[in-house]
């Protein structure tokens, strides 16, 4: 049981650290992070950054492709 417990917690933290170092879209002037083929995007210059990154800047996540 304590191995089944230790890999669970494993497979939890590796799940973390992987979603903070996806990689989101910017723009110029939003405050929003975006996937990279959203369509509140589509007429914009974005900027490839992490996840994390974004989060440390101050951006929140698109409420359309909700990344």
């Amino acid at each position: 049981m304590k191995i089944f417990k230790f890999l669970f917690l494993l497979l939890l933290i590796s799940s973390l650290s992987y979603s903070q170092d996806k990689t989101v879209y910017i723009t110029e002037k939003g405050k929003k992070y975006h996937r990279e083929y959203c369509r509140t995007t589509k007429n914009s210059n974005t900027t490839a950054i992490s996840l994390s990154k974004a989060k440390s800047m101050g951006y929140s996540a698109c409420k359309v492709c909700n990344p």
